[in-house]
Parts: C-alpha cells; structure tokens; sequence
C-alpha cells in the first residue's frame, strides 16, 4: 500500500485533526513580535530624559570600582562622573579620585 506524499498530512498520529502552523505563519509571528519587542526596547532608551543625579544602578563590585586612581585615570576625570561624588552608572557615593571599568575620558 503506497501513501499519497504529495498531499500535506495535518492530522497527528492518531489520525485526529490538528491546528497546523506553516513555516511561513511560524516565521512571520515570530519575527513581528520580535520586531515589536525590539522597537519598544528602543524606544525605552531614546527618550532623551536626563539621567537622574546619582542615579547609578550598578554595584561597586560589578564595576570593578576602587577608591583609588588607575594609571592616572579617575572618576573626576570621566563623562559619567557628577560633582561632587555620585556617578551615572555606579551606585552609592563615590570618590573623584576613585575608578572602574566604565571610566571614559571627558571630551577634550
């Protein structure tokens, strides 16, 4: 007995009918909500608002925050540093003279 390949079998094993989702659906809805997922990300990260005075967020530890300059390079040097002792980006107070791994020049 030979089986008809050219027909789609949409029905499960036990012979019952199945709600079939193509390639092309699966694809399409997966792609739109990641899509959909990716613009609202965005969106969340162009707002424009100002960051907050000492608003960071990220522990000392993680930073790799030391109280002490690091070849030369130190907090009251750096973009994300705020006068007179909190950072951007890490969280609690913070020494102008300190350092971490986020560290980034101000703009000559």
């Amino acid at each position: 007995m030979k089986e008809d390949r050219s027909a789609p079998n949409y029905g499960s094993a036990q012979g019952e009918p199945s709600q079939a989702l193509s390639r092309r659906n699966f694809l399409r809805v997966s792609m739109t909500g990641a899509a959909i997922a990716g613009a609202g990300g965005l969106a969340s990260c162009m707002t424009g608002q100002p960051t907050a005075r000492g608003a960071g967020t990220t522990p000392k530890p993680v930073a790799l925050y030391q109280d002490s300059p690091n070849k030369g390079r130190r907090c009251g040097g750096c973009k994300h540093f705020f006068k007179p002792n909190a950072c951007e980006i890490v969280a609690g107070e913070i020494s102008p003279d300190g350092w971490c791994r986020f560290y980034e020049p101000l703009p000559a």
